[in-house]
């Protein structure tokens, strides 16, 4: 009669090995007090024999059998309350050995009590001071030896071979980590650290080979096949140093981030392929997360402009607060979709009320606010494209201007506490359309310095993979195979990432008594041909080799470098190191709405040169780009040239309103 072994069966020579390991992990704790009580009678043992210079007596030898069960009830007992009869060996710290100190001290003071109170006469002091040492060498010497053994096999292991490149505290992580997970696929051959003073030293039992200079050859010596960076404080160049060698050598290469990025978890769980936010250096801020709780817990806050990236990002870092009730006011209807389920997904808890709608559209606005009356307006809607609104003006100023009239005059009439106005480095001696309308919409915010509502405006640069930056367009042109396209190989830009800029928003809007223009710190302008190609070689390509650079020219509107500040602008600290305020001039209301009576009356004749020339007089800083000037000339021979435009008309509301008042 044949026997047939089933297809998923082990092989027989396989069953025995697996069988006596499944037995020994069933019996783990009787082999771990079988074990110690081995270790413990040992040491009692030696300690006898250190006391009597290796020669026991007929009596000693009675005196070990006699006491060495009152020993072993005593030591087991207080290894039982500090839990060392169980755990596993392979997995021993500091925090063991240290427990072992603590049980065989306790038991120490056992024995003496016994010898000095109850007059037992068991042991003599040294004895039981031998004795304690012993235990603890013993001990924690043989859960040490399983650990270094298990690491050393593990070690050992097929994997690819690996490098880590940084010998702090974020490399000593990934090097434990690695040594007790032989199933990640890494053979740790060493590390690299660029301090000389660590060179030759060990961590875990590996060694710091060299310097990340010495990448390629070490690459070459090892034959390393990845490479983890673990520097958390690195800069943006750094990173981009050690990358470009990586990928001269032709290795994969990943990432651990920021402990700031990191949540509590194993490292490689959290390890990452490099990201050019990486390489720019932009690294999470620190919040006065009190102070942000304290002003918006359990109120009810609008965002305007909430599906674009920054309003989207301000309505999720503001759910982590609590909220009482967020509103997103969104024209979109597809980009208002996508917020709101996200949000049912993610934020069951919090409640959100969606609006399609309009700025622009002031009957919806009253009834938004006379509905849910917020305590807070983060106004993030605007027009931001420049060469988009270099050739749609009347647009430009339509939405960014008036828009951010209407709803700021709404809000002072319903008595919200805080407005916040999302502006932008191209307010600063603006050359184009979008830039000079923000700076309109800051001289409103200014003029209504000395309401209830604190009027404020955040000023900051380019935000890394916003709805039409720059990176996203990089990013599909080299998933088609190119070309990139930059406009110039000098042009270079501020940035900052996404949750960067809405936090920061965050903070400063509980700063500050209104009237304020706060400009956050943006660090060091990025050159844009640097991070086209940063990217090109993040997708594992090699540019103008692989990916070809095409500059095509400065676009309508643009200029090469972007600032945050113009002059007579006094930059002051603020609480927090990454926000500053600026000294933003007084301006009254009523020349404000002077202006803006000119701006509609050419918005509405479609009058190209004479709203040039209104907002040159408006923001004198403002340079119009060529073709501009090329339009309002045409504009100013051309009368025919005309469009018809409307807007509706926000009446001015009265000066003294009662706080508590709410307009139907």
């Amino acid at each position: 009669m044949s026997i047939v072994t089933p297809i998923n069966c082990p092989y027989p020579e396989e069953v025995a090995p697996r069988a006596a390991g499944a037995l020994l992990l069933s019996h783990r704790k009787v082999l771990i007090l079988g074990l110690e009580a081995l270790l413990v009678a040992f040491s009692l043992y030696a300690s006898l024999l250190l006391r009597f210079d290796f020669r026991l007596s007929a009596e000693a030898q009675t005196t070990f059998l006699y006491t060495l069960p009152l020993v072993l009830a005593v030591k087991l007992l207080l290894f039982s309350h500090f839990g060392l009869l169980q755990g596993w060996w392979r997995y021993t710290g500091i925090g063991d050995v240290l427990d072992i100190s603590r049980a065989a001290a306790a038991a120490s003071c056992v024995f003496f009590l016994a010898e000095f109170v109850l007059q037992a006469h068991l042991f003599s002091l040294s004895v039981v001071v031998t004795d304690l040492a012993l235990t603890i060498l013993l001990l924690g010497g043989a859960r040490l030896a399983v650990r270094a053994y298990t690491e050393n096999v593990q070690a050992d292991a097929a994997g690819k071979n690996t490098l880590v490149v940084g010998a702090g505290q974020a490399g000593c992580t990934i090097v434990r980590e690695l040594k007790r997970n032989p199933g990640l696929d890494y053979r740790l051959m060493g590390l690299v650290d660029d301090d000389p003073t660590k060179r030759g030293m060990k961590l875990h039992g590996v060694r710091v080979l060299g310097t990340t200079a010495m990448l390629p050859w070490l690459i070459a010596k090892y034959e390393i096949a990845r490479v983890l960076i673990a520097i958390p404080s690195a800069s943006g160049s750094q990173i981009e140093r050690i990358v470009s060698r990586c990928q001269e050598c032709k290795v994969d290469f990943k990432i651990l981030p920021p402990v700031e990025e990191r949540i509590c978890g194993k490292a490689m769980r959290q390890v990452r392929k490099v990201r050019v936010e990486d390489l720019i250096g932009r690294h999470q801020v620190q919040l006065d997360l009190e102070r942000i709780k304290q002003k918006l817990q359990g109120r009810v806050i609008l965002i305007t402009g909430a599906g674009g990236s920054i309003g989207s990002e301000l309505a999720r870092q503001l759910a982590s607060f609590h909220p009482k009730k967020l509103v997103f006011l969104e024209r979109s209807e597809n980009d208002l979709f996508r917020l709101c389920t996200e949000f049912g997904a993610k934020f069951p808890s919090i409640k959100f009320v969606p609006v399609v709608g309009d700025i622009l559209d002031v009957g919806l606005l009253r009834k938004t606010f006379a509905m849910h009356h917020p305590n807070s307006v983060f106004h993030a809607a605007a027009y931001k494209h420049v060469p988009l609104m270099e050739t749609n003006c009347f647009q430009a100023v339509t939405n960014n201007v008036f828009g951010t009239y209407n709803v700021a005059l709404i809000a002072r009439q319903y008595g919200v506490e805080d407005f916040v106005m999302i502006s932008s480095d191209k307010a600063v001696n603006p050359t184009n359309v979008m830039g000079v309308t923000k700076r309109v919409a800051e001289l409103i915010m200014l003029s209504l310095a000395r309401q209830r509502t604190r009027f404020s405006a955040v000023r900051f640069g380019n935000v890394l993979g916003s709805n039409g930056s720059v990176l996203p367009l990089f990013q599909q042109q080299i998933a088609g195979g190119g070309p990139v396209t930059v406009t110039h190989p000098e042009m270079r830009r501020y940035f900052m990432t996404i949750p960067e800029a809405a936090q920061l928003v965050l903070q400063a809007a509980t700063m500050g008594s209104g009237g304020e223009i706060f400009v956050l710190d943006m660090g060091q302008p990025v050159r844009i041909v640097d991070l086209a190609r940063n990217l090109i070689r993040l997708s594992g390509l090699q540019p103008d080799r692989d990916v070809p650079i095409v500059f095509t020219g400065l676009r309508p509107g643009e200029k090469l470098f972007e600032e945050l500040m113009l002059e007579g602008e006094g930059l002051k600290p603020t609480s927090h190191q990454k926000v500053r305020v600026l000294e933003g001039g007084s301006y009254t209301f009523e020349q404000v709405q002077s202006w803006l009576d000119d701006l509609s009356s050419l918005v509405d004749a479609g009058n190209v040169y004479g709203l040039v020339a209104a907002l040159k007089r408006i923001v004198p800083a403002y340079t119009p780009s060529e073709e501009m000037l090329s339009l309002s000339e045409v504009d100013r021979h051309d009368l025919s040239l005309r469009y018809s435009r409307e807007r509706a008309t926000l009446p001015l509301p009265p000066t003294a309103v009662p706080a508590d008042a709410r307009i139907a």
